[in-house]
């Protein structure tokens, strides 16, 4: 089965280093990074103190708006899922990367949502409307918490399509305690 991850922010980056080695180890993993923080010789700063491999794809999102970046983000992605095909997407959060799930969904490719169902109620913050799109339409939800999980359902998603996984960030600062105490 081949999984595509996509991310493009540092937090991403953190919060998923343990599920990026262990889709690498078990299934035909393709990394894509969007580029949508700017800098990425800070965010391969990140890749090696992790200590994990380069994204298979940058896609260089850089951009002076959300519409142009957005735009590239879609356009690019979609590039790539035409040329590899991939069985299911993993995506975590809310940021523009996130929205590549839209082409996913429109292409018939299961998108996995990590971070699903958080809420701010606010829909002047860009992230929240973000945040409803991505769950809306993605084919599993991965909430963190039961608030979370219950926002979903409060907004019509199936029972069936939610599986509360928990937040990763409590095995990242686990597994890297000795690193973090170091620093």
């Amino acid at each position: 089965m081949k999984i595509m991850t996509i991310l493009g922010t540092r937090p991403e980056i953190i919060r998923l280093c343990l599920i990026i080695k262990k889709l690498d180890k078990f299934c035909d993993h393709v990394l894509v990074h969007t580029g949508q923080n700017y800098e990425r010789k800070l965010n391969e700063i990140f890749f090696d103190e992790l200590e994990l491999r380069k994204p298979d794809h940058y896609l260089n999102a850089k951009a002076s708006s959300f519409g142009e970046q957005v735009s590239i983000i879609l356009r690019e992605i979609e590039k790539l899922f035409v040329e590899l095909k991939p069985d299911r997407i993993l995506i975590l959060g809310d940021t523009n990367s996130g929205l590549s799930a839209i082409i996913a969904e429109r292409m018939m490719i299961p998108v996995f949502h990590m971070e699903a169902g958080n809420r701010c109620f606010d829909l002047k913050v860009p992230e929240e409307k973000n945040r409803r799109i991505i769950d809306s339409i993605a084919s599993i939800n991965m909430p963190y918490t039961k608030n979370s999980r219950e926002n979903l359902i409060r907004e019509g998603v199936q029972k069936d399509r939610i599986v509360t996984s928990g937040n990763p960030i409590f095995e990242v600062l686990q597994h890297y305690d000795g690193q973090i105490e170091k620093s």
